[in-house]
Formats: C-alpha cells, sequence, structure tokens
C-alpha cells in the first residue's frame, strides 16, 4: 500500500455535479501516484485557524503513473468550515495535502463477486476504480460485481451516467441505486428504501464474496454487523467512513 507524501496543488477545476456535491480538481507538478480507492488528506487555512479534511479520489484514470491532478468530491454541509473554504476557493488557489492512504482497494486476486456499496461521496473510491475494474471483467468471465449507491433523490447520483454504461456493456457488472426518500416512476436499475434493503436479494457469501462499504458512519455499522453475522472476516470485509460535520 503506498503511504503517503506533502505536496502543494493548485485548483485548477470547479463545478458542481449535484445539488450538494463540489466537484474539485488539482493540479500537481509532479506525477501523482496512488492506488485506486486510496484517499488524500487536504489541509486548509480560514480566519478560525487549520484545519483537515480527508477525501476519496475520484479520478477516472487510465495511466495512474504520469497523472499530474486529483479530482475529489465535496459533499456541502451548511455553515461547514471545509464547505465555506472549497465554495469560496478560487481557480489558481493552492492548498497543502498529505496522501495517498488508505485500504480500501482492490487485491491482486480477485473473489468471485465484489459488493461494492456506498452512500453520497463514497461512491468516488469505486468511481477511481472504474478502469481497473472494467479490465478484470474482460479478463474473467466468473467475476461478477454489484455496485449499490444510496442516496437521498436521483439527483444526487454521483456519476450516474458512467456506472450506467458499463452496467449496459457488461453482463456482470450490475448497478442499483436506492433512495432514502420516496421516488416515483423508478426506472429497472433504481430501488425505494436504503442500500441494507439490498442485502438479502443479493445473498451474500463468506469466502466467495469480498465487500466494500464507504460512506455514512451509520450505513457503515449497520452494514457491519449484517456481515460480521454472515462471518464475513476482516479480509473480505472493507470500509471507510465519511464523517460528515459542521466543524
Amino acid at each position: 500500500m503506498l503511504i503517503g507524501n506533502r505536496l502543494q496543488l493548485q485548483l485548477k477545476e470547479k463545478r458542481y455535479i449535484s445539488p450538494r456535491s463540489l466537484e474539485l480538481t488539482y493540479s500537481s507538478m509532479e506525477p501523482l501516484r496512488y492506488i485506486p480507492g486510496q484517499f488524500f488528506s487536504l489541509n486548509f487555512t480560514t480566519e478560525k485557524g487549520e484545519f483537515t479534511r480527508s477525501y476519496s479520489i475520484a479520478n477516472c484514470d487510465f495511466d495512474i503513473q504520469t497523472n499530474r491532478s486529483l479530482t475529489f468530491v465535496i459533499t456541502l454541509v451548511e455553515h461547514g468550515k471545509a464547505s465555506d473554504y472549497f465554495k469560496n476557493a478560487m481557480i489558481g488557489s493552492e492548498i497543502s495535502a498529505s496522501g495517498p492512504f488508505g485500504n480500501l482497494i482492490l487485491p491482486r486476486q480477485d473473489p468471485q463477486r465484489y459488493i461494492l456499496i456506498a452512500t453520497g461521496a463514497g461512491i468516488t473510491p469505486y468511481r477511481s476504480m472504474l478502469n481497473e475494474l472494467k479490465k478484470r471483467l474482460a479478463l474473467n468471465e466468473q467475476l461478477e460485481i454489484k455496485l449499490i449507491h444510496g442516496v437521498r433523490d436521483p439527483d444526487e447520483l454521483l456519476y450516474r451516467d458512467e456506472f450506467r454504461a458499463l452496467h449496459a456493456e457488461q453482463p456482470n457488472f450490475e448497478y442499483t441505486a436506492c433512495y432514502s426518500r420516496a421516488s416515483d416512476d423508478l426506472k429497472a436499475f433504481e430501488r425505494a428504501g436504503y442500500v441494507t434493503s439490498e442485502f438479502e436479494r443479493l445473498k451474500p457469501v463468506e469466502g466467495e464474496d469480498m465487500v466494500y462499504l464507504c460512506g455514512h458512519p451509520l450505513m457503515i455499522d449497520q452494514s457491519v454487523e449484517y456481515f460480521e453475522a454472515l462471518n464475513f472476516s476482516v479480509a473480505n470485509l472493507k470500509r471507510e467512513k465519511y464523517l460528515f460535520s459542521a466543524i
């Protein structure tokens, strides 16, 4: 696993990709090496002091060895220090960062099935894995991948078109969206309810499936309890909690 370095980044692009999600792309003078699924810690200063927040890498790069940019998704929280800082950050502004960190990465040897579960911006590490997942599906016709994304409503489905495209191209890749708020006229890939309501349908099997969890702490705690009851071990149950705070 790659362990982090300190570096300087410059804000290159900034755009809203949902009503509450801001996508930021930073550039570096040097190649940025990381493993898809990892995260960086960003350090910023406001009038109230210095702060650090960690964000998963959202890049979907074919060649990460020569990559010189990092994309992050910020979930905006009212009056949050990080939210206010990044909303007001100007193109060209610089920020210090450290990374990469984290072990929410793909193993060298695939299980029979990946179950990738996310809420909100927790989908970003799976987006960074997308090209590698495509390669693995092409090389292994027996491999299956189930991706479940939980959000409040369809407007918050980040990178939906990219995941739906792979869903349409690859029969062994299934993309499911779960809405916590009631939604009418659901499409074939959509469900009403929380991601945890999909577990019984998937019928996970310890020793055959590898489960990844990324997103809201409550979802992760509930999911871990479910999978541990099925005897899933640390080796096949990976997790990354996103901490939401207004401080």
